[in-house]
């Protein structure tokens, strides 16, 4: 008996130590699918632990003390899907691409994220490769171009500001037509744009239809945007990535030429002819030709190498039961406008997801951002200082202006001596002097916080509770030092500040399950509630009197703060259902009650809703024979979405007190505005069909229709003065937007070592308003020098048309109503000129080419249709105006016979047609050449995983008609502004 027990524990220990010896050594391969060809660096880690390796250059690999509990390797390469396999002593694993867009993960709603291709809405996604580099200090920048129905614009290149976009078309006239932002799980303002650090987002999804916008109901009329933060995938290895970028900025374009100084003169001249004998004007254009002067402002105003530097850290990884991302990020932006405009920008993330037990999991998502900004506009003064426009100095100083003090030596030579404060010529302050005295900041502190439990009680149920907080503090401080001069010595200051917050609570249960193999169900119920507050209170002072003791308390004369308090709240239920047949027949509905403090106690509640269904052709038996046919699609969708887009308060009658309202001014309570118990939501409905196809498994084409009509449209109506109010606001109107989408995408070459692939998108856009209050046909809106009328456009321009300029005469011709030519300027002969400021035609054309580790890349951006008034050139084309001129100016008609479309001094300019320009352009957006340093070398390191060098430039060329500084304007007009830049930038990224 003891000799066989022995005999049992020697096999026991003997079959123990042959399976810790199965396990202690792993090796093997990881080959691509694709051609078979090993994959250097592919990571290969024992899930659970920081056991690990990476293939080498014949794509094999090695693990030893191997522990021997473990039971599977997570074998993962960048664009490949990750793999779980067996441990064995000999793994072979063969890893797919992970291009493959139907199976990308995306989130379009409130749940678990779907797959992009059992989407039955239309929706689009950019991933983090199109955002993370770009040399902008808002991630917006990077999207236009990127998605079919998107028109993403940049009016400026102010550092601190952000871009306009809409979805499809307008769809309200008074009402917010900016898309809902979702960071997340949660709603953000646009005054987060700045704060994200670009690097932090891992990909951001276009949601443009019903079936995917109704689930978020009153807030999702002009479409959603969703922003997802990135996190360590389930058994990434730690990860430490390091980015440095420098870049330089200088103005986009400036195609209008104004007159140096000898064209000046020349043109005073033509003016008046008796100035070549006038010895006063003769003596002083001597003067400045003697000396050279010959300013241009330009070149004063504007630099061409205005720095931008960005810093980026992170680290990431997942264990068992933990997956972290953490990040910090600086960004430091000089503007372009050399008398001051900036950002800078410091920003903190922390992602965290945990598994507390099996069925019990918690997240939290933390951003962290201080901004402090300079900006640049219009300086106004009571104390005696000229009100200005800096930017528009560049165009409107004259050239005889010297900006710095001459100094004439009794020798007859001269030299230039210190800036001038006064520049007698223009009879105006100098800008720098004026921004010396008045020195400015502004600053925001910001955080976005998420966090969520989730249970899963069951297998297929997901119980979720999120909370979310959107919230900023933000200061602005503003001095005027006492100067003799500029306000007699007495100074002031003024000091505001703002706060404000969201509160985001999201309750769901998701239930996912099964029914006889083929039938697959998803259900989700939900509420939220959203509680808003914003505050802001300013106080100002005058009177002091040194510019050491600029305190509010120093000054002498204290002025009436200001003080104001803003707050809502929304509640909603909303459900939704998924149904998927054997992933052919795909069915999706949604229901979302929504209350609202926003309008009226009588019509606080709205319902919307949506369905939709999806037929994959592909799938049907009846293609089995059709190789070529990689994916076909066929989609509709129909459901309401509501428009919340106004500010508080608007339906209710406003009480406001003042202390001039009655006759000995003492202070009085009055109401301020009528009151609408009635007021609600605008109201969309939304038709959408959609084909969307793979062929030959290299080219992918999405055209999709839809139809949207806007109704109960939120209108400003004007009122009877006899009502003691001028105007107030109800829902009365509808517009239609009507359209569609196309979406194509080649891969021309795709191999081991080269690919080249091309993508394009347009939208074409009919919008058209069909109903307006009251009966009445049109009324003046929509844009400066737009007329809102039915059957017409959003935007259209309501103008004198102009006919030229008479050769005999030189006076400007106009035509009537009747097409009549007349010399004779009257309103009355506006019209209709079938052009607007938004642009109906709008896409983009993206390329890649990759050649083993090299990569060059090319975003286009483009908008056709698209007009606007250029309103700089009625000052600088005008010679009624004090300033420089266009050499344009220089073929004046000045006797009968000059054929010329300037016309005579003595013929007015008038604001028409003339100064209406075709603003459409075609844009290189992105342009990046970046390098990776082969697998091969770093695997020799042992400790670098990724090394990628690259150079970014964006704005690098733009083709069109305008004469204004740029065409990208989300505006009627343009009179002045900040020009929009363009950028080169150079960046290292490591990752270790």
């Amino acid at each position: 008996m003891k000799r066989k027990l022995m005999l049992l524990m020697t096999c026991l220990f003997i079959g123990i130590g042959l399976v810790n010896a199965q396990v202690s050594k792993v090796t093997g391969t990881v080959t691509s699918h694709e051609d078979g060809l090993p994959v250097v660096g592919a990571s290969v880690l024992v899930k659970g632990t920081t056991v690990g390796t990476v293939t080498d250059i014949d794509g094999n690999f090695t693990i030893t003390n191997v522990p021997s509990s473990a039971g599977t390797l997570v074998v993962s390469f960048i664009g490949m899907k990750t793999q779980e396999v067996a441990v064995k002593s000999v793994v072979n694993v063969v890893l797919h691409s992970d291009t493959e867009l139907l199976d990308e993960v995306v989130v379009v709603g409130y749940g678990s994220g779907k797959k992009l291709g059992s989407v039955v809405g239309s929706v689009a996604t950019v991933n983090s490769d199109k955002i993370a580099i770009r040399p902008s200090s808002n991630f917006t920048d990077a999207l236009q171009g990127q998605v079919a129905g998107l028109q993403v614009i940049s009016s400026t290149g102010e550092p601190s500001s952000t871009s306009s976009m809409n979805i499809r078309g307008i769809n309200s006239i008074n009402a917010s037509n900016s898309p809902l932002f979702i960071l997340d799980g949660a709603q953000i303002s646009s005054a987060t744009f700045t704060a994200l650090n670009p690097n932090d987002i891992a990909n951001i999804t276009v949601l443009k239809d019903a079936s995917s916008t109704a689930i978020y109901g009153s807030r999702a009329a002009n479409g959603v945007i969703i922003i997802t933060t990135k996190r360590a995938k389930n058994g990434e290895k730690a990860r430490v990535s390091l980015r440095a970028q420098y870049g330089v900025s200088q103005i986009t374009r400036d195609n209008v030429d104004m007159m140096n100084t000898e064209q000046y003169y020349r043109f005073q001249e033509i003016l008046d002819p008796t100035l070549s004998s006038n010895a006063s004007y003769l003596e002083k254009k001597q003067y400045t030709l003697d000396h050279g002067i010959d300013t241009n402002w330009r070149d004063y105003v504007y630099r061409d190498n205005a720095p931008t530097t960005q810093l980026d850290a992170t680290i990431s990884g997942a264990g068992e039961s933990l997956n972290y991302y953490a990040s910090f990020g600086h960004f430091d932006q000089e503007g372009i406008a050399a008398l001051g405009s900036s950002l800078r920008r410091e920003s903190l993330r922390t992602n965290l997801d945990t598994k507390i037990n099996d069925w019990i999991k918690f997240g939290a998502n933390v951003n962290l951002s201080y901004q402090k900004a300079v900006t640049l506009g219009f300086t106004n003064t009571d104390g005696g200082l000229s009100i200005f426009n800096s930017t528009s100095l560049a165009r409107n100083g004259l050239p005889t202006q010297p900006i710095y003090e001459i100094i004439d030596h009794e020798d007859g030579t001269w030299e230039y001596g210190d800036e001038l404060d006064w520049f007698d010529v223009m009879g105006q302050y100098n800008p720098n002097f004026v921004l010396g005295l008045q020195p400015q900041s502004r600053s925001t502190a910001q955080v976005n916080a998420n966090t969520y439990f989730q249970l899963t009680p069951i297998k297929g149920l997901n119980i979720r509770a999120a909370q979310a907080m959107d919230a900023f503090d933000y200061t602005y401080s503003y001095k005027f030092y006492p100067d003799p001069v500029a306000n007699g010595g007495k100074g002031s200051a003024m000091e505001l500040f703002q706060r404000y917050y969201a509160f985001t609570y999201t309750n769901t249960a998701e239930y996912k399950f099964t029914i006889s193999e083929k039938n697959y169900f998803t259900a989700l119920v939900g509420q939220e509630s959203i509680i808003k507050k914003n505050q802001n209170f300013s106080a100002e002072s005058e009177g002091q009197t040194d510019k050491r003791l600029m305190l509010l308390s120093a000054g002498t004369s204290p002025k009436m703060p200001g003080h104001e308090i803003k707050e809502s709240v929304f509640n909603s239920y909303f459900g939704q259902i998924d149904y998927n047949y054997d992933d052919k027949y795909y069915l999706n509905a949604s229901l979302r009650t929504d209350g609202s403090s926003l309008f009226g106690a009588d019509n606080r509640w709205a319902t919307f809703y949506s369905v939709g269904a999806m037929w994959n052709i592909s799938k049907e038996n009846f293609m089995d024979d059709i190789n070529w046919i990689n994916d076909l699609r066929l989609k509709v969708s129909y459901g309401t979405t509501g428009n919340s887009g106004i500010s508080e308060y608007l339906a209710l009658g406003l009480i406001g007190n003042s202390d001039g309202y009655s006759y000995n001014n003492d202070g009085v309570v009055y109401t301020m505005n009528a009151s609408n118990p009635e007021l609600s939501w605008e109201t969309v409905k939304n038709l959408n069909l959609a084909l969307n196809t793979r062929l030959f498994d290299r080219l992918s084409l999405d055209v999709e229709f839809y139809n949207k009509q806007t109704e109960n449209m939120l209108l400003n109506i004007p009122y009877s003065y006899t009502t003691g109010f001028s105007s107030g606001w109800g829902n009365v109107g509808s517009m239609r937007n009507r359209g569609v989408d196309v979406t194509l995408g080649l891969d021309i070459i795709k191999n081991k070592d080269f690919f080249w692939s091309v993508n394009a998108n347009v939208n074409y856009n009919k919008n058209e308003i069909t109903e307006l209050y009251g009966n009445v046909e049109q009324y003046e809106g929509g844009g400066n020098y737009c007329l809102i009328k039915k059957g017409e456009s959003y935007g259209s321009f309501y103008l004198v048309e102009w006919a030229g300029v008479d050769p005999r005469d030189g006076q400007n011709m106009y035509y009537d109503l009747n097409g009549n030519i007349t010399k004779k300027y009257s309103e009355a002969n506006r019209k209709i000129s079938g052009k607007s400021w938004v642009a109906p035609w709008s896409g983009g054309l993206s390329t890649q080419f990759g050649w083993k580790g090299l990569s060059v890349a090319a975003d286009f951006s483009w908008m056709a249709d698209k007009y606007v008034m250029n309103i700089d050139r009625y000052f600088y084309e005008n010679p009624k105006f004090d300033g420089n001129k266009s050499v344009k100016l220089l073929n004046i008609w000045q006797k009968p016979g000059d054929v010329t479309n300037v016309a005579s001094v003595n013929s007015a300019m008038q604001i028409d047609s003339n100064l209406l320009e075709n603003a459409s352009f075609l844009r290189l957006k992105n342009l990046t050449i970046s390098y990776t340093l082969p697998k091969m070398w770093m695997v020799k390191t042992g400790f670098i995983e990724n090394l990628r060098v690259y150079l970014v430039g964006r704005n690098l060329f733009t083709i069109t008609p305008f004469n204004g500084y740029d065409p990208e304007i989300n505006n009627s007009f343009t009179l002045g502004g900040y020009p929009n830049t363009k950028q080169y930038s150079a960046g290292v990224e490591i990752t270790f």
